[in-house]
């Protein structure tokens, strides 16, 4: 396993971060068996949120996360828990409220205090604000997540799925202030070229969005980093039976080439196709991380060997179709 660091935090943190957005009660002994197998691999990372969780388990997945942390025995100082703000509201039949933003001051505040408690920490590692308003100043937003890091509620703080102008915004702010600042951003960030969100306020990072945090210096954690499974080739390409949503997020003629130079790569090196594709962003000449989603062992181990992989340059620039060779 590989690490980055990132600002605010003493000890780097693992480049897969274990996602837990899938987890249903029902699933819990799952969940909890794949965090005690990421964990003996070296990962150190537990993503949450406060409306995490599918199915039964919708806003659950923190409690499964505070579950896991008391029975594994594994010391708080060894994990690190990345939880989020904002996310617009979800009911529990599964019913997502985009219409109805929760990105305000106040919002940081409820959602710190309720999340704190439900994972039962004294406080996250990393705190993002999972969507933007662009209508609510940087600077209101920037106030309340210094004040609760100066509180030790928080140790680093980021943004998700933020415009490339609002986070200069949010940095050039902080850095005015003297504050901490941003310590990381949270977009979809991978091989595939996405022109149709998937989600309402989502944030696609292309190439030329992901090359300004090499200039800030600032971690990129992807989500989405494997293509919602499209590198892993399970999804037909005439698209029969394919959610819409995946058919105009990832096909694409563009996308599909890059999956078959994934193909040719992983058999030239003897890895899935999804291998590289995950490699794709971790072999990036800047600092990221992926946040996975793993649902058995072997999508956890996958994962690993993905994680593994050392390109080349020329083998970089072949996936992103900036070159005809590898060589």
């Amino acid at each position: 396993m590989e690490y980055i660091r990132i600002k605010g935090l003493e000890k780097p943190i693992s480049k897969l971060i274990m996602g837990s957005a899938w987890m249903t009660l029902e699933d819990e002994p799952t969940g909890h068996a794949l965090f005690d197998a990421y964990f003996e691999a070296g990962g150190n990372v537990l993503d949450t949120g406060r409306f995490y969780g599918r199915g039964s388990g919708i806003a659950e997945s923190e409690r499964i996360v505070g579950n896991w942390l008391k029975k594994s025995g594994v010391k708080r100082a060894d994990i690190h828990i990345i939880d989020k703000a904002g996310h617009p509201f979800i009911t529990k039949d599964g019913v997502t409220h985009w219409e109805r933003s929760r990105i305000s001051p106040e919002f940081i505040t409820d959602d710190l205090m309720y999340s704190l408690d439900h994972v039962g920490v004294d406080y996250f590692d990393i705190y993002e604000l999972h969507r933007d308003n662009p209508k609510v100043p940087v600077a209101d937003l920037m106030d309340r997540l210094e004040h609760h890091c100066l509180l030790g509620q928080i140790k680093a703080y980021g943004v998700s799925n933020w415009r490339l102008d609002r986070i200069q915004e949010a940095i050039d702010y902080c850095n005015h202030m003297g504050y901490q600042g941003l310590s990381c951003n949270n977009p979809s960030y991978s091989l595939a070229t996405v022109k149709v969100a998937r989600f309402p306020g989502g944030v696609y990072a292309d190439d030329a969005y992901a090359s300004k945090h090499k200039e800030w210096d600032l971690p990129i954690l992807s989500w989405g980093a494997q293509g919602a499974g499209f590198f892993a080739g399970i999804y037909p390409r005439d698209g029969h039976g394919v959610n819409g949503g995946i058919i105009q997020a990832y096909f694409s003629e563009e996308n599909f080439k890059k999956l078959d130079r994934c193909n040719e790569l992983g058999a030239k090196k003897g890895v899935d196709p999804i291998n590289l594709a995950l490699a794709y962003i971790l072999n990036q000449d800047f600092e990221v991380a992926a946040v996975i989603g793993p649902q058995s062992v072997k999508e956890l181990n996958s994962s690993l060997v993905g994680a593994s992989l050392k390109l080349t340059p020329q083998e970089v620039t072949y996936l992103g179709l900036k070159s005809d060779t590898y060589q």
